[in-house]
Protein backbone atom coordinates (compact mmCIF):
# COMPACT_ATOMS: atom_id res chain seq x y z
CA UNK A 1 0.00 0.00 0.00
CA UNK A 2 1.62 3.36 -0.75
CA UNK A 3 1.87 6.31 1.64
CA UNK A 4 0.69 8.83 -0.86
CA UNK A 5 -3.15 8.32 -1.69
CA UNK A 6 -4.29 7.91 -5.38
CA UNK A 7 -6.89 10.75 -6.74
CA UNK A 8 -9.48 9.23 -8.80
CA UNK A 9 -11.36 11.41 -11.37
CA UNK A 10 -14.26 9.73 -13.49
CA UNK A 11 -12.62 6.11 -12.89
CA UNK A 12 -8.91 7.59 -13.93
CA UNK A 13 -6.71 7.15 -11.02
CA UNK A 14 -3.48 9.64 -10.77
CA UNK A 15 -0.64 10.17 -8.81
CA UNK A 16 -0.45 12.88 -6.47
CA UNK A 17 2.80 14.21 -8.68
CA UNK A 18 0.60 15.06 -11.56
CA UNK A 19 -1.19 17.96 -9.89
CA UNK A 20 2.26 19.09 -8.50
CA UNK A 21 3.31 18.97 -12.67
CA UNK A 22 0.36 21.09 -13.68
CA UNK A 23 0.64 22.91 -10.85
CA UNK A 24 4.39 24.09 -11.48
CA UNK A 25 3.25 24.13 -15.21
CA UNK A 26 0.93 26.52 -14.85
CA UNK A 27 2.86 29.03 -12.54
CA UNK A 28 5.99 28.44 -15.02
CA UNK A 29 3.75 29.81 -17.73
CA UNK A 30 3.18 32.74 -15.75
CA UNK A 31 6.25 33.61 -14.29
CA UNK A 32 7.75 33.44 -17.85
CA UNK A 33 5.41 35.54 -19.05
CA UNK A 34 6.09 38.38 -16.45
CA UNK A 35 9.60 37.56 -17.18
CA UNK A 36 9.70 38.08 -21.02
CA UNK A 37 8.45 42.16 -20.74
CA UNK A 38 11.23 42.62 -18.02
CA UNK A 39 14.05 42.06 -20.24
CA UNK A 40 15.53 39.38 -18.28
CA UNK A 41 15.82 36.89 -20.93
CA UNK A 42 18.43 39.85 -22.69
CA UNK A 43 20.69 38.67 -20.14
CA UNK A 44 20.41 34.61 -20.16
CA UNK A 45 22.98 33.51 -21.65
CA UNK A 46 20.79 30.14 -23.03
CA UNK A 47 17.17 30.40 -22.65
CA UNK A 48 16.39 27.23 -22.55
CA UNK A 49 18.48 25.65 -19.78
CA UNK A 50 17.19 28.97 -17.98
CA UNK A 51 13.49 27.90 -18.70
CA UNK A 52 14.45 24.16 -17.41
CA UNK A 53 15.90 25.29 -14.06
CA UNK A 54 13.77 28.11 -13.63
CA UNK A 55 10.76 24.83 -14.16
CA UNK A 56 12.85 22.45 -11.71
CA UNK A 57 12.66 25.31 -8.92
CA UNK A 58 8.77 25.97 -9.36
CA UNK A 59 8.43 22.24 -9.21
CA UNK A 60 10.46 22.01 -5.83
CA UNK A 61 8.70 24.62 -4.34
CA UNK A 62 5.39 23.52 -5.16
CA UNK A 63 5.97 19.62 -4.05
CA UNK A 64 7.91 21.04 -0.58
CA UNK A 65 3.93 22.79 -0.18
CA UNK A 66 1.85 19.60 -1.00
CA UNK A 67 3.79 17.52 1.19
Amino acid sequence: MSVLPVIVIFGLSFPPIFFEIIVSLLLFWLVRRVLLPVGLYDFVWHPALFNTALYCCLFYLVSRLFV
